[in-house]
């Protein structure tokens, strides 16, 4: 009996000793790999999911057809987007029934204009401006372009709706600080805008264009690129519970392939990584969009870290014997955003677990020149030269990954797809 137990320990002893000597294997292998690769992104001890949804531009309406626009990391940009944080936190939200206005005669008025890149649910936003939910009765589901801050005998704020409703809080605010931050920016030596609403523009437009007063706009850097670096391998063993069970597959492509016969991740030449991760089984308890949301943004931020100016641009929400949510992020560079023809940031989640992560982080290199963007007119009309647009959604301006350069375009949006204008001479970019 003795001996037996004497064996069954000795045999024990070995297969730590054997699951021990592996490991320390696998760890130098990755060691002599990337020992000389360090992480690029820093890893942050909570993402906060109200940076996740910045605004694409703050605009200042001063009132008599003034308006200035800042794009983030533009001064006030971030000031302006706290205090409407700060704001609306506490506040009860209702919906406003047969309003007699538009966010165009609003516009007209002193105030700000929040614009989101992508609509977000209501619900949503009430939880990450910590709102007073208890009593609030509009309906889940209801999407949200934009928040507008009106200054008329006090501040009143207002959610407009996706289909043009409008919401409200429930009392209005002092107008106070507002006009304090108005006066500080109208200080500074911001671009000034008129506005052009769509019935003054030859051709159908669903949102009207800003135009700078004076004839030059701000000059913008072309730059070069480059991507993220080949992960490290801390990063990798991220992925796995038990990184020692992982097997390497080196294809012809120049990709490397690490599974444990469960979960998969591919590492392209480039840096970019693939992760994926069946789920079977019986059905859990899923997140709502908040939670889920959540759930991507800190698997981010853990498996590479948070890579700076990385916004939420899109999202997809599928509805079957699960609930699965895609999220995808965009970057901007100089606080516009980056356009390519593939994704950069893109995490799925079911069952409250990522299913899918895709990572593959542009990032701009050096100056190569500057450019003087031509005006939103100019690029309209080079566009219906072009093109013989009748329609336009909007006109917006971006960034774009072309031949190996980040340039400054206007963004065209139509019912046909997207048209790139290049804001340094007016020429349609084949793309």
């Amino acid at each position: 009996m003795k001996n037996r137990d004497f064996l069954l320990g000795l045999f024990l002893a070995l297969l730590v000793g054997t699951s021990l000597f592996l490991s320390s294997i696998t760890w130098w292998r990755f060691y002599g790999e990337y020992d000389d690769i360090k992480a690029e992104n820093s890893t942050l001890s909570v993402v906060d999911l109200a940076d996740v949804i910045t605004p694409d531009r703050i605009v200042l309406h001063f009132g008599q057809d003034m308006h200035s626009i800042l794009y983030p990391k533009a001064p006030f940009y971030a000031e302006s987007w706290d205090f409407v944080r700060m704001l609306v936190q506490g506040k009860e939200l209702i919906e406003v029934k047969n309003a007699k206005f538009d966010d165009e005669n609003l516009r007209q008025k002193v105030g700000m204009e929040l614009n989101f890149p992508v609509p977000l649910p209501v619900d949503f936003l009430t939880k990450i401006f910590n709102m007073n939910t208890a009593q609030q009765a509009i309906p889940q589901g209801r999407l949200v372009n934009s928040i507008m801050v009106v200054e008329d005998d006090g501040l009143s704020v207002f959610f407009v709706g996706e289909s043009g409703e409008f919401y409200s809080l429930k009392s209005r605010e002092s107008s106070f600080e507002f006009k304090r931050l108005l006066d500080r920016a109208r200080t500074e030596d911001l671009p000034v805008y008129t506005y052009l609403p769509p019935a003054k523009i030859n051709v159908k437009l669903e949102e009207g264009l800003y135009v700078p007063v004076s004839p030059g706009q701000n000059e913008l850097p072309v730059l070069s690129m480059r991507h993220e670096k080949i992960p490290s391998q801390s990063t990798i063993a991220q992925f796995f519970p038990d990184f020692s069970a992982t097997r390497k597959i080196e294809e012809k492509d120049g990709a490397v392939v690490y599974t444990d016969g469960n979960r998969g991740l591919r590492i392209y030449p480039s840096g970019a990584l693939e992760y994926s991760r069946p789920l079977t089984g019986g059905l859990k308890a899923g997140s709502d969009f908040y939670e889920a949301l959540k759930i991507a943004a800190n698997f981010i931020n853990t498996h590479g870290g948070w890579p700076q100016d990385v916004y939420l641009s899109g999202y997809k929400v599928v509805q079957n014997q699960r609930t699965t949510y895609t999220f995808n992020f965009n970057i901007r560079i100089r606080g516009l955003p980056l356009l390519s023809n593939s994704e950069y940031l893109t995490v799925t989640v079911e069952e409250n677990q990522v299913s899918r992560f895709f990572r593959n982080i542009v990032k701009e290199n050096k100056v190569l020149y500057e450019v003087q963007p031509i005006s939103p007119i100019q690029a309209l009309d080079a566009a219906i030269a072009a093109f013989n647009l009748k329609e336009v959604t909007s006109l917006k301006l971006s960034y774009l990954v072309f031949d190996y350069e980040i340039i400054p375009v206007w963004t065209i949006e139509t019912q046909y797809g997207r048209i790139f204008i290049n804001a340094k001479n007016g020429m349609a970019v084949n793309f």
